[in-house]
């Protein structure tokens, strides 16, 4: 904050500091700007051939990648900030303040940026934030270039409320150019007009796996009561990880020779869930690498519950979890489609930048997000929208934080052999520490899912077919 003072300080601009603000969003930065009666400043940066270049806009407004381009006249793409890691010591690049003169880098404004009375900074230092006045901006933004290249996402905000059942996937149509926010995609499920009704087998399998006690019977009927999740579990269960020689011919077969009661229960309620959605099969965020990713992650959160001295947390609860912990990227696929592919595409294209910033810039919302909100939707327990919500955080603490732990964990051991979404490879020593885990333990696990990969691929497309 030293640093950020003695900035603005040279300029003469005077401020207010805004501390211990708990925002968790871009969407939840601007409604807090609200509150005080200004405008949140977002700032992207972008690069060509040219050079680098931070573009500022209102944080409650959609940035329009076709109007950037076209008003600046050039090709910018988002960039990643590891070439000026220098110059941005000390502030975090998902959020950067309209510094320019600091970084020694260009800025362009949007127009609509103009005409506030008073305005929010976000410096990248947490839950800190900078109020400034309109003399402030103008000094701050002096010399920057003044373009127009975003989209007002309130007027179709309203648009998405008044639509009707009729027209499929309408939502999808009114948000391709603009950015989505944590309250467009709240309406969208909580309405019940686009997403999928949580299926009935699903709400059985969650009272039975809060009952502390049910016969294997209870188990076999409900699972039987679904022919594709049925279908499945026979399908899953014969599959050569399981090591099973026998031939299989019944879910009550799959459960008492195989999986056991709480693998199969855990197992069912992920497909029951997991197969109301449509999307694009193929891409790096396809329902193939989906469930490819899900299927290693389940693997490996199951080894390691087993290696933490105390855990309560039930291995099949812990298979479970990591089966349908990336579920939001499966509902955004579905309800959607046409944003979720440009997204998709955008990943494939652009493997130097995190999924986090992608997420941000092109759709507005993450998938973790995007998950807890679909389970509340769903009514699911509060325990899986902490854990889905949650399941990036490295610090985090409270409702189930032992699983979101274990996944942060498996996550970062999976990056290391190029599958799934972490940002990061590396495992704080905090949660070593914690969970009392040697590098050793950890090496050993993945040799093991190393050496099941052939069949750990069969599973997961097993799950998509």
């Amino acid at each position: 904050m030293e640093k950020v003072q003695k900035f603005l300080d040279e300029l003469f601009i005077k401020y207010t500091v805004h501390a211990n603000v708990k925002t968790e969003s871009t969407f939840q930065f601007s409604v807090y700007a609200k509150t005080i009666d200004a405008c949140a400043i977002k700032v992207v940066l972008f690069s060509d051939d040219q050079g680098p270049v931070l573009a500022a806009f209102a944080a409650h407004d959609g940035l329009d990648f076709e109007a950037l381009s076209s008003s600046t006249k050039r090709k910018l793409q988002l960039d990643s900030g590891h070439r000026y890691k220098k110059q941005f010591q000390g502030f975090s690049i998902r959020h950067l303040p309209p510094f320019g003169r600091l970084f020694h880098i260009p800025m362009i404004a949007d127009a609509a940026l103009l005409g506030h009375q008073k305005y929010l900074i976000d410096v990248g230092l947490g839950d800190n934030f900078i109020e400034i006045d309109k003399k402030g901006f103008y000094a701050l933004f002096q010399g920057a270039k003044k373009k127009t290249f975003t989209k007002s996402i309130h007027d179709h905000s309203s648009i998405i409320e008044r639509q009707q059942d009729s027209e499929p996937h309408a939502s999808d149509k009114s948000t391709v150019g603009v950015l989505l926010n944590e309250k467009t995609v709240h309406t969208q499920f909580h309405s019940g007009t686009r997403l999928p009704a949580m299926p009935d087998v699903a709400k059985r399998l969650i009272t039975l796996k809060t009952s502390e006690d049910f016969e294997l019977e209870e188990l076999v009927n409900l699972i039987e009561s679904d022919p594709v999740v049925s279908a499945k579990i026979i399908a899953y269960s014969s599959s050569p990880f399981f090591s099973y020689q026998g031939k299989l011919d019944t879910v009550q077969e799959a459960i008492y020779h195989v999986l056991g009661v709480d693998l199969s229960l855990n197992i069912a309620l992920a497909l029951a869930l997991g197969q109301q959605f449509e999307g694009p099969m193929n891409g790096p965020l396809g329902a193939k690498s989906i469930w490819r990713h899900s299927v290693y992650c389940a693997a490996l959160t199951q080894a390691l519950v087993s290696k933490i001295p105390g855990c309560d947390i039930k291995p099949g609860s812990a298979y479970l979890y990591g089966l349908i912990h990336n579920i939001g990227f499966l509902a955004l696929g579905h309800v959607f489609p046409k944003k979720f592919a440009t997204f998709n595409k955008s990943v494939a294209l652009k493997k130097d930048l995190s999924l986090e910033v992608l997420e941000k810039n092109i759709l507005g919302v993450t998938h973790a997000m995007v998950g807890s909100i679909l389970v509340d939707a769903w009514g699911l327990p509060a325990n899986f929208k902490a854990v889905i919500k949650n399941h990036h955080k490295l610090a985090y603490s409270g409702e189930s934080e032992e699983m979101v732990h274990i996944l942060v964990i498996a996550n970062a051991l999976l990056k290391k052999i190029g599958v799934g979404d972490a940002s990061s490879d590396e495992i704080p020593p905090t949660l070593m520490q914690k969970y009392e885990l040697k590098e050793k333990d950890l090496e050993n696990i993945m040799e093991d899912i190393m050496q099941w990969h052939d069949n750990l691929d069969a599973l997961a497309l097993q799950l998509v077919a």
